[in-house]
Formats: C-alpha cells, sequence, structure tokens
C-alpha cells in the first residue's frame, strides 16, 4: 500500500456514511472508531519517512512524501480525530437541546469534514504549484458548510466573508502561480528549487509576492486575517478546532514550500523582507486584540493569530525547528481549547467571557483545565510552546535580527497578560447569582490527553527530537 492510497480509503468511507446514514450518534460513534483507524494507518505509513528523512515522489511533480508532508500528514490527522472524537458528546449534547439540528445536518458535518481532510491532505503534500492551489481552494469550498452548521444570521456573515475574503487571496495565489509557471515553465516545486538560479528574477519576485499575499490571506496573517475570528468564533467547537489546528498550518507549508524556491534563487532577502515583518506585525496587532476581546472563541481565533505570525517569523528566518514545533505545539493546545470551549459555551449557553464566571467553584476540573490550557498556549514553561518560541527567538537573535526579537518578547508579553487576565476571570472570580447550577462536570478526555501530550513535548523535548523537527525539507 502506498502512502497516498493509504490515506484515502476511510476519509472516503465517513464521507459515504455522513451522506446515507441517518442516526446521528451512532454514525458519531463509527466516525470515532474510523479517525484513529486512520490514525494508526498514518503513522505506520508516514512515521518512518519523518524519522529517516527520505523523500520520494507519490505522483511524478505532483505529490511527493518528504519529511515536511510527513510531519504534517501526521499532525492534521491528530487534529481531525481528536475534533471528531469530541464531537461524539458535542453533538449528544446538541440533540438534548430544545433547537435541535437535523440528522441530516449532523451527516452534512461529517461528509464535509472528511473531504476538508483529504483536501488538507492534498496541500501538504503536494510538489506541484497547481495541486497547492487546488488543494488550499477545496479546503476553503468544503469548510465553507461546515463554519455555516447553526445556520443562523451571524454564520451566515462569517461565511460569506470567509469565502469572499480567502477567494481573493486565492485568486492572487493563483496570480502568482502563473508568474512563476511563466517563468520557470514548470509548476513542480523540486524543478522550480533545482533550476531556480535560472529562472527571470522580475517573475520570480513578483510571483512570490502575490502568493505571499494569497497564501498569506489564507494563514491570517495581518491585515489580512479579517476572516479568520468570525469564522472559528461562529463556526462549531470541532469545525474551530480543525481550521485552528491543521487548516492555518496548510497556508504556513504552502509559504514555506515557496520561501524554499526563493532561498534557492538566492532571494531569501526578500523572504525576509516581507514575510519577516509581516510575521511580526500579526504578533503584536493580535496581542492587542486579545487585551479587548470579551467573547471566549474570538479571542481563541486571535491567540490563533498569534501563532500563525510566530510561524511567519520562523519560515522568514528558515527556522525549520521553530516552525515544526510551534505547529505541532499551537495545534495541541489550541484544538483542546476550541474543544474545552465548546462544551463551556454548551453549558453556559453563551460565548460572553463575563457570563463564564467562578468555574473553580462550580466546574472545578474543568476550571483547571482551561486556565492550563490557556496558559500553555501563551507560552509557559514547561509546556512545549514556551520552548518552541524560545527555538524562533534564538533562531532571530542567531542572524541578528534583534528588533524583531524585542517587539516579539514585547508582543508575547502583552498576549500573556490579556490571556491570563481573561482566564483568572473565567476561572477564580466569584460564581455569578443567576449562573447555571453547580455541576460535577468531568473534563473531556481527549482535552486532557492534548494537553499531556503539550506538557510532554516541553518537558520531554530531546536534542533528536528538534533534530527531526530541524530536518523537514523545504
Amino acid at each position: 500500500m502506498t502512502p497516498l492510497v493509504g490515506l484515502l480509503p476511510l476519509p472516503l468511507l465517513v464521507a459515504i456514511l455522513g451522506l446515507i446514514m441517518r442516526r446521528s450518534l451512532v454514525l458519531a460513534r463509527l466516525v470515532v472508531a474510523l479517525v484513529w483507524a486512520q490514525m494508526a494507518v498514518v503513522l505506520c505509513l508516514w512515521a518512518p519517512h519523518l524519522i529517516s528523512g527520505r523523500a520520494a515522489p507519490i505522483i511524478r511533480h505532483g505529490l511527493r512524501i518528504d519529511s515536511t508532508s510527513a510531519f504534517f500528514v501526521i499532525l492534521t490527522t491528530l487534529v481531525t480525530a481528536a475534533a471528531l472524537t469530541q464531537a461524539l458528546p458535542f453533538f449528544a449534547h446538541e440533540l438534548s437541546e430544545e433547537h435541535v439540528p437535523t440528522h441530516r445536518q449532523i451527516g452534512y458535518f461529517y461528509l464535509f469534514s472528511s473531504l476538508f481532510l483529504i483536501a488538507m491532505y492534498v496541500v501538504v503534500c503536494s510538489d506541484n504549484l497547481g495541486f497547492m492551489w487546488i488543494g488550499m481552494e477545496a479546503t476553503t469550498l468544503v469548510s465553507a458548510p461546515l463554519v455555516y452548521y447553526y445556520r443562523t444570521g451571524n454564520t451566515l456573515e462569517a461565511t460569506w466573508k470567509y469565502l469572499i475574503v480567502c477567494s481573493v487571496g486565492i485568486a492572487l495565489a493563483f496570480f502568482g502561480t502563473a508568474l512563476l509557471y511563466a517563468g520557470g515553465g514548470s509548476l513542480s516545486i523540486e524543478q522550480l528549487s533545482l533550476h531556480a538560479r535560472r529562472l527571470p528574477v522580475g517573475l520570480l519576485r513578483l510571483g512570490y509576492v502575490f502568493i505571499l499575499l494569497g497564501y498569506g490571506t489564507k494563514a491570517g496573517l495581518f491585515p489580512l486575517h479579517s476572516w479568520l475570528p468570525d469564522a472559528h468564533s461562529e463556526a462549531p467547537a470541532p469545525t474551530s478546532a480543525m481550521m485552528s489546528g491543521a487548516l492555518l498550518n496548510c497556508a504556513l507549508v504552502a509559504l514555506w514550500r515557496v520561501g524554499g524556491i526563493m532561498q534557492n534563487a538566492g532571494e531569501g532577502s526578500l523572504v525576509r523582507m516581507t514575510l519577516l515583518p509581516m510575521g511580526v506585525i500579526t504578533v503584536v496587532a493580535a496581542a492587542l486584540f486579545l487585551l479587548k476581546q470579551h467573547d471566549l472563541k474570538r479571542m481563541l481565533a486571535y491567540s490563533s493569530m498569534e501563532n500563525v505570525g510566530l510561524m511567519a517569523v520562523a519560515i522568514a528566518i528558515g527556522s525549520s525547528s521553530g516552525f515544526a514545533l510551534q505547529a505541532a505545539n499551537h495545534s495541541l493546545v489550541k484544538v483542546a481549547l476550541f474543544l474545552l470551549a465548546g462544551s463551556i459555551v454548551q453549558q453556559y449557553g453563551g460565548k460572553k467571557i463575563r457570563e463564564i464566571r467562578g468555574m473553580l467553584a462550580s466546574r472545578p476540573a474543568q476550571g483547571l483545565l482551561l486556565f492550563a490550557l490557556i496558559i500553555a498556549v501563551a507560552g509557559t514553561p514547561p509546556f512545549g510552546s514556551f520552548l518552541s518560541e524560545w527555538q524562533i527567538l534564538s533562531a532571530a537573535a542567531d542572524q541578528r535580527h534583534y528588533g524583531v526579537v524585542i517587539a516579539l518578547v514585547v508582543a508575547l508579553a502583552i498576549a500573556f497578560v490579556a490571556l491570563s487576565i481573561h482566564a483568572i476571570d473565567m476561572v477564580f472570580s466569584p460564581v455569578k447569582k443567576n449562573a447555571p447550577e453547580t455541576l460535577a462536570v468531568r473534563p473531556p478526555a481527549m482535552v486532557t490527553l492534548l494537553l499531556a501530550a503539550s506538557l510532554a513535548l516541553g518537558v520531554l523535548l530531546t536534542p533528536s527530537v528538534v533534530a527531526i523537527a530541524g530536518g523537514i525539507a523545504r
């Protein structure tokens, strides 16, 4: 079984089941088994390539397996498996509420989630700018129905903004891709990289700028981020988890691949001149937005934007270990946060932070878990996000980007303070008089496992793990 063939059967089976089954909870239980079977298949077929760094074409000049694709295939599968596992209790609660979703509505959720997973696989495995563009466009089209799940006015607005803004970005990326093809006569990333020195400089630079704007929009880089907080906030929690923990990585992988072409062409300075300030400004802007947030899920969305900025900085300075470790840590913790936030919103009946009070007294296990996750995503030791941020700051300092380091440290401090204040308000404040009754709510097991994984990355991180992360190829 080839790695590509191994990726497809189980997601396609989930799509078919979502289309034909009408017993929602039975479907949800089947999907949990299937996505973890998919995780096992992916680990068997792709982990050896991640460890060894071997590269091989899957489709000549189309898709390939290398350390980067192996890393992000595994991470994307884990994110999706975690999100769809937590979707079972999420939908069980939805079906017990007054406004019950239809069985067809839940079936469509699983249909489009599986297609979303396949589209993300295409992006991270692409060795062809055309395949990459098609996969990126597909992620937008198949995830839009997931954002529109609740079918309210707010979700309709968020879905249209997501479609329009990201479609404009994808159009810009298409123009940039066409310019690179015009200059190199090929869409193969491998071929363009090999012959990068021979490409016309003007077309190469212009194509890169359009691709940066296009995929930067999909990644949520400032000021191209306007779709991100709305879509992440209005989508159901499992969708928000997949978009934040996996979709944003896809756009950044695309920038990493194109950045490799630019490096091989001797145009690394252009990457640093453009992507580095965009990354820093994104982190600063997200930190300032976090200060004024009143919505739990929008707060988490701006935290995602902050982490995207950090990964953009890692790409700009060529820190493969910083990029990979930051992507892994952010995905683990942010998926856990969105899944836990979905449970909290269901219990409190709203997303407003001012309505979520006294969790330590009323729901101590969930309250402590929420607080731990928020300080973890803020980059607090001993969690893995602290070490990945340290990798990026160290790499920037080694390259004498001292202004970047100072700006990032200040922005990260502001974000830490903002997130901590919001976490303290929700967890340690007194219980409101009209709050929901005190419940002995067990925290979701999947959320606890994801937090433990982030802690393990921070405590047990070894030089060999850093070396594997640092070996991801452009």
